[in-house]
């Protein structure tokens, strides 16, 4: 497992499925210069959804594959596919820039905070059940996937009290404004004055 230095930092996006965490991290990341590692998962791509740009999209025998070789940090099984990031990607990314940024489920980020404590940094991207639903039904998901996202609502929401900073994501701009200030401040570059 890599060993995070000091000054290294990564920042972790998570919420319900459908509050718009992967918008807010990929607009926060890109105007910070922090790059993203993605997650592999043994699930097919939603509609919209890019290999290689959202997840990295692997068969369940190149998973187990990648899995038996230790390549992953750590598996976890959500809904009966598997997910899981590459020590190797991680390293990687890091070394390159000092922070990246994640998108992942309440037990992603709590694993990855159990890895490497205070080089984590936590944010809940959440919005109120019927905001969230009219997302998943605008971006054409079915009943049954916005069934499966909905079943961990709950439990995503209540994982808020846990994370380092939480974000109520009605307008994507103002949340990326706000947050975009407050993640300047853990990499100390003091680049950004958007006030």
């Amino acid at each position: 497992m890599y060993e995070l230095k000091d000054q290294e930092m990564i920042f972790v996006f998570t919420g319900p499925n459908g509050a718009g965490r992967r918008t807010v991290a990929e607009m926060s990341g890109t105007t910070l210069g922090i790059k993203q590692v993605l997650s592999y998962t043994t699930r097919p791509p939603r509609p919209g959804e890019v290999d290689g740009e959202d997840y990295h999209f692997i068969s369940g025998e190149a998973f187990i594959e990648a899995d038996r070789r230790q390549e992953f940090m750590e598996v976890i099984e959500i809904d009966g596919f598997m997910y899981g990031i590459k020590d190797s990607d991680l390293a990687e990314m890091i070394q390159a820039g000092n922070a990246i940024y994640v998108v992942l489920n309440r037990y992603g980020a709590e694993m990855l905070k159990q890895l490497y404590g205070k080089n984590v940094v936590r944010i809940s991207i959440y919005a109120d059940r019927e905001t969230i639903l009219a997302r998943q039904r605008d971006r054409g998901d079915s009943a049954l996937m916005i069934e499966r996202y909905m079943s961990h609502y709950d439990e995503e929401m209540a994982y808020r009290s846990e994370c380092e900073h939480a974000f109520e994501n009605i307008d994507s701009a103002h949340t990326m404004f706000d947050l975009t200030k407050i993640l300047d401040g853990y990499l100390n570059r003091n680049l950004l004055d958007l006030d």
